[in-house]
């Protein structure tokens, strides 16, 4: 029962999910391009590559100390990055609360359906 409960949970969540990672990559990638063209060599962003290295881990975590934005725009991006950051890490955990409140409101349902 509980195992069913949870495999249907995931599973009902898994597209959910996946178009989160995707957005998630995506931002990812733009905001490096982003803060590439807006710092570039000077401010120590030499290449895109490393660029989109900053900018995950400034969305993901707390970021990439060897490389800091120097101008008031790149410190604007930087913060923007990590206000989305924080909504990176709720986003999942409500994709699965609201799947979880869903999946037990359908086995409740059934099981009162039973009872008439």
């Amino acid at each position: 029962m509980v195992c069913n409960l949870l495999k249907k949970i995931l599973l009902g969540s898994s597209r959910k999910i996946l178009l989160f990672l995707l957005i998630v990559l995506f931002l990812t990638v733009l905001s490096g391009i982003l803060i590439y063209f807006v710092e570039g060599a000077a401010g120590g962003f030499t290449t895109i590559p490393p660029s989109i290295f900053w900018a995950s881990t400034t969305l993901l975590s707390i970021g990439f100390g060897d490389i800091v934005p120097q101008t008031g725009l790149g410190r604007f991006v930087a913060f923007i990055l990590q206000l989305l950051g924080y909504t990176i890490l709720i986003a999942p955990i409500v994709i699965v609360i609201a799947e979880t409140f869903i999946s037990l409101c359908d086995s409740l349902s059934k099981k009162n359906e039973d009872f008439e």
